[in-house]
């Protein structure tokens, strides 16, 4: 495959950001398969979100002869107090990422962060080598991650965690680290830090985060950076109906998306139209609208700008759009919902230790 087919492949949605696309060619041109990771914190029933924003570029990159891994970061996850820092349920509930993950992505390595660093001296040297070159100031900006903000009380705990995620990449031996839009900060400590310890590069890359279904846009606030931006938009599992977890059922999907914020003709800011564009649309290869003949009857898009296009000229209802977008949804979720049983959640519904 040629270089050219390989980043356009990269570029693809839902991928937003490349930092850079030199580099990247670089790579190309000096690997021939290099590797990736996506390191995922173990926060809590993961939505659609995680799967198929995440996982569809996962998919496309192992497409391409990239070598993908999924970290599924155990400890990060007790640092951050998820789970109520229950080492037992942080484990249990690692068992449904990588069932999920080996079902979505069936290319991909999944790691767990605590196999990674057991008797790893050389990781937790390069633990201090980086936050030697790690400013208080720097590592309390990298802390907007999963909707924390600067003036939030934080443990210190928390200041290690910006710091195990870069040296995950260097541990990993990574040289695409890969994740949302809201971790980009992370990744910029990393590569300059792998730059002054003569690391060698490294090339993220970022996804598109899907906002809140039910929210209205919001503006960005005076003083408010992009990255602080985009992380109060994306979904939040603790907002009712604002994602979709991935083992809805089909009733509850459709219910989810009929109540989703989709005004007629609204273009910007409308998460319906971004999970199609991003997300639906790129699995599926195809949206099918069904309606009467008197509305228009049945039309498919294979093409985004198309079904933009005909929805801010009011051609395509938003009931229709969301009825669809169920569909395809509970279509492309099925294979996971399947693999579950109740007992497999009985994890995320457990009261936290005290």
């Amino acid at each position: 495959m040629d270089i050219e087919t390989k980043m356009g492949i990269v570029k693809s949605a839902p991928l937003e950001e490349m930092i850079t696309e030199q580099e990247m060619r670089v790579l190309f041109e000096t690997k021939q398969h290099p590797k990736h990771y996506l390191g995922l914190e173990i926060s809590g029933m993961p939505h659609i979100g995680h799967l198929l924003f995440g996982g569809k570029k996962i998919n496309d990159l192992a497409s391409i002869g990239v070598e993908t891994q999924v970290l599924l970061a155990d400890w990060h996850t007790m640092a951050n107090n998820k789970f109520g820092g229950d080492w037992d349920r942080i484990i249990r509930a690692s068992g449904f990422y990588r069932k999920m993950f080996g079902i979505f992505c069936p290319k991909t390595k999944v790691v767990l962060g605590s196999d990674l660093y057991h008797s790893n001296d050389d990781y937790w040297k390069m633990i201090i080598q980086v936050a030697r070159r790690t400013t208080m100031a720097r590592a309390t900006r990298t802390l907007i991650i999963e909707g924390r903000s600067e003036k939030d009380t934080l443990h210190v705990s928390q200041y290690i965690y910006p710091i195990m995620q870069a040296v995950d990449i260097h541990a990993l031996g990574v040289d695409i680290p890969h994740a949302g839009m809201d971790q980009r900060r992370v990744h910029m400590l990393a590569k300059e830090a792998f730059r002054e310890l003569k690391l060698g590069t490294i090339v993220p890359i970022h996804h598109h985060l899907m906002p809140s279904l039910v929210e209205q846009p919001r503006q960005k606030a005076e003083g408010e950076s992009k990255e602080e931006a985009v992380a109060a938009l994306k979904m939040s599992k603790s907002k009712p109906g604002s994602t979709v977890p991935v083992i809805a059922t089909e009733e509850e999907i459709s219910k989810t998306m009929r109540s989703a914020w989709c005004p007629e003709r609204v273009v910007e800011g409308n998460p319906v139209l971004e999970l199609s564009r991003y997300a639906l649309l790129p699995i599926s290869g195809a949206l099918k609208i069904e309606r009467k003949r008197e509305y228009g009857g049945d039309v498919e898009y294979t093409d985004y700008a198309q079904l933009e296009g005909d929805f801010a000229a009011g051609k395509l209802h938003p009931m229709d759009l969301k009825a669809a977008a169920a569909r395809a949804l509970s279509h492309i979720l099925g294979p996971v919902r399947g693999a579950f049983s109740e007992r497999d959640l009985e994890v995320f519904r457990e009261t936290p230790a005290a």
